[in-house]
Parts: structure tokens; sequence; C-alpha cells
């Protein structure tokens, strides 16, 4: 079973391309491509301020995951392209893990719309538009909302992204930002690690409204694995994680559902849970609760495969 998750932070903790396959953290290729074909999502992220400092660190977890692909053909892929995707999903390879651009803050265009379009010459095909801090483009969950919303070039990089192909995660967003972003965009946007506030009440998961925008837009959720966003106490299970998935699908259905784990940039997970290598403890306590394999199959990666292969340009086009 193809799995795709939409969230992971491991180009923030490696030093070498070598780490990738074989580390301590949450996630490496060697344990993620030990449960089947594989799609990562990797996030340049970073939370140093200044926030100029943090968009060099960004750009320079960016220039290491190319360095991996040109140093490990055979092991490692940057999906760009609709083509590319399909590959993916036609070798269902054990050998080779396929991996998706994201950077989580807006910090890393400098406050440029030419540099947007060089990151995404080089791969980028996933903006979170913020991380716990207001930035130049918007207010996040947890800032001070300067902006009430998008800021005038938010709305400018909203606009970009869209023409680009960019695929713009509401994750960190402040409830006016996820307002302003679905009333502008023509697409359809993700919150790629995010849950469902109606069972944990963090302001960094979703409204029941938000969800439903999501889905109306014909976007996918990730379900965060974050203790904390799963259950108000931070204690939390492998059937807290069910509950997110079988409270969203009452609002909207499986088709909107996948997993944004948010390895290694979290602290603490479900008790059960070690990495990426128990994600298939999820998957088989889902079989086990009798949903369809198809929903499960979605949820595990079909979900976010369809989502992606809206946005990635055919090179045949």
């Amino acid at each position: 079973m193809l799995i795709f998750d939409a969230h992971c932070d491991i180009l923030s903790k490696i030093n070498s391309e070598e780490e990738l396959f074989n580390n301590n953290h949450h996630w490496d290729a060697e344990r993620a491509l030990a449960l089947g074909p594989f799609i990562q999502v990797f996030s340049a992220f970073n939370e140093i301020f200044p926030r100029n400092i943090a968009g060099v660190n960004m750009k320079k977890q960016i220039q290491m995951a190319l360095s991996i692909e040109a140093k490990y053909p055979d092991r490692f892929k940057i999906i760009r392209s609709k083509d590319d995707l399909d590959k993916c999903i036609m070798e269902c390879s054990r050998q080779k893990v396929y991996g998706i651009l994201e950077a989580e803050g807006a910090e890393i265009l400098g406050g440029s719309l030419e540099e947007f379009e060089r990151l995404y010459f080089l791969g980028l095909r996933i903006l979170t538009l913020c991380w716990n801090y207001d930035n130049d483009i918007c207010d996040s969950v947890a800032g001070e909302n300067p902006h009430n919303g998008l800021s005038e070039f938010g709305k400018k990089v909203i606009d970009k992204a869209d023409s680009l192909g960019v695929l713009i995660d509401v994750s960190h967003a402040s409830d006016k930002t996820f307002e302003d972003v679905l009333s502008m965009t023509k697409r359809p946007v993700t919150a790629s690690h995010s849950n469902a506030r109606a069972l944990c009440s963090h302001n960094r998961n979703l409204t029941d409204r938000q969800i439903k925008a999501i889905a109306r837009s014909g976007g996918v959720i990730g379900i965060n694995f974050y203790s904390f966003f799963l259950e108000n106490s931070g204690n939390a299970h492998i059937l807290d994680i069910i509950r997110h998935i079988e409270y969203i699908a009452s609002l909207v259905g499986t088709e909107y559902i996948g997993f944004g784990a948010d390895f290694d940039g979290i602290e603490v997970m479900p008790s059960e849970m070690n990495g990426v290598e128990s994600m298939y403890d999820i998957i088989n306590e889902l079989l086990r609760l009798n949903y369809p394999e198809d929903d499960v199959k979605a949820i595990a990666g079909g979900n976010f495969v369809r989502l992606m292969g809206q946005f990635l340009p055919s090179l045949h086009s």
C-alpha cells in the first residue's frame, strides 16, 4: 500500500546527505521504505529569528534535498511533474523514496515573487504560508494579527502560487488568514498537518467550518500525530488519530483525509508510536475497524496523490 505523508521536518535535523537514509530521528528512508512505496513531503523549516536568517536556513535545507537527489539518484527522487508522480506510482518501489519539497513559512521568499519563481524551478511545490509567528505575507494562529489576515504582498503570493501551480498549505495560519486564502484562490488548498478543533481545542486545529471549506475546495487534510493536537491532555494514543479521522470523515467523507504526521517537528506522539515505522499500526487499526480497503488506501496515500496530480505540470502538455 502506497503511503503519502504530507509533512516532515527531517531536513532541519540532518547534517549530511547520508543521514536521510539512516538516522535516530523520527523519519529516515530505510524505515519508510520498509513499509512499502513511500512519498514524503519534505519541509524546509526554521524557527530562528531574525526572519531573514530563517529564510537562509530554509534554503539550505532545499539545497540539501537537491544534493541528496544528485548524489543518490537511484534512492531519492524529487517529484516536480505529473510524469514524476506517475512514474512513482508505476514503479511502486521499495528502493527509492519519492519526495515533494515544501517551505514552511514564506520567509523563504525574501519578499520577492521572482524568488518564488526560482524556488519553483528548483522543485518547490507546496508553500505553508507561516509558522508560529506572523510574517510579511500573513498572520499566524500564534501571532499578533498585524495584517488582519493576508497582507497586500500576501495576496500577490497567493496569485503567484495559483499561476505557478504551488499548493497552498493553511496549517499555522490564523482563522482570518484562512478565510482570506479561501476567498482568493481558485485552486484546492491543504491543511497538511492539522486536526479537528472540535475534538482537541488547540487553536492550531481546524474548525468544522474550515474542514468543510477545505473539502469544498477539493483539498485534503493531513492528520497531525502531535499528541497535544490529538488530545487536550497530551496523553494520546493511536485511537486518538482514528478519532480525528472518523470525525472529519463524518463531516466531509474519507476522500479529504490523509496523513501529515509532522515527524521531526513534534516532541511527543501517541504512546504506541516511535516514528515512521509505526505508520502501519494506524493503517492496520483502520482495517481492523472494518474501514473499506479502498478508503484506507485513499487515506494512506491516494487522496494526497490525487491532490498533487491537480497541481503538478505535465511534461507532455
